[in-house]
């Protein structure tokens, strides 16, 4: 049941995958939390959110396609005019266009598709909701990103991800990590917690359930960064193998190492 207390999340692309694990998880461990799971088609959010109420946790679907600013519009009045501010943000709606585009499908094309959803929806919607995470006590926003979007591992050789080459969807996750970095430099001083998350090569329809991780692992970091303290000593934390941020945090090898401020 949700009151007034309650903390209120959005997560992008809860229907399925990292989405609805992430859901999963925050629903049933933190039992303060009311999640609105994010799906652009209407009848799969409802089978999703079905799921879990089956379950007895507290969540509830909000139609929201990331590519569509009037869907991401409504989503935001809708969130407005039921709970009047949004606690956390997590940005997770993510695509691989490579290799499954329509056949004649040019270049252009795919990388347009792929920014849509994973850079440009993501940035959107973290505008359209800006206002109401503004009247949170705590504002937390999550980027769900990758490893494959490190330009540092990109230029290694012997990173474990060297054979992945994906250009379009490592782009679009670089690109993904600066809008994070943005946004934490922008309300630092509000004490936002704005953050990304490496889930890991996991098992999902993204990549054809290949992944080598299961999404309960998967969401682990996420599930930690979506549900930090006012009061919690980290500024930024972004979980990307051996990338720094402004000398605050990084992660290494999948271990999360931070320094207090």
């Amino acid at each position: 049941m949700t009151t007034s207390s309650s903390d209120i999340v959005l997560i992008t692309g809860a229907n399925q995958g990292l989405g609805f694990e992430l859901a999963r998880r925050l629903a049933s461990d933190y039992p303060g939390y009311h999640i609105l799971m994010g799906a652009r088609d209407i009848s799969k959010g409802h089978e999703a959110v079905s799921k879990l109420k089956a379950e007895g946790l507290s969540v509830d679907g909000i139609t929201i396609d990331v590519t569509d600013e009037d869907s991401i519009k409504a989503a935001a009045t809708d969130v407005a005019s039921k709970f009047g501010r949004l606690d956390v943000l997590v940005n997770n709606a993510g695509i691989v266009a490579e290799g499954k585009m329509p056949p004649g499908t040019s270049l252009q094309e795919t990388f347009r598709a792929c920014f849509d959803v994973n850079t440009f929806g993501s940035f959107l919607v973290t505008e359209a909701f800006a206002a109401l995470l503004k009247k949170s006590h705590n504002p937390r926003v999550v980027f769900m990103s990758t490893g494959l979007g490190s330009i540092t591992d990109r230029l290694n050789p012997d990173d474990q991800c060297a054979a992945f080459q994906f250009p379009v969807y490592r782009s679009s996750k670089a690109a993904l990590n600066m809008i994070m970095a943005h946004y934490a430099a922008l309300y630092a001083k509000e004490g936002w917690k704005v953050n990304a998350n490496d889930p890991g090569f996991c098992a999902t329809n993204l990549n054809g359930y290949r992944g080598w991780n299961t999404p309960e692992s998967g969401v682990v970091n996420a599930l930690r960064l979506a549900t930090l303290e006012k009061m919690d000593r980290l500024a930024l934390l972004l979980v990307l193998r051996d990338l720094w941020v402004g000398s605050k945090g990084y992660h290494h090898d999948h271990h999360v190492s931070t320094e207090s401020l």
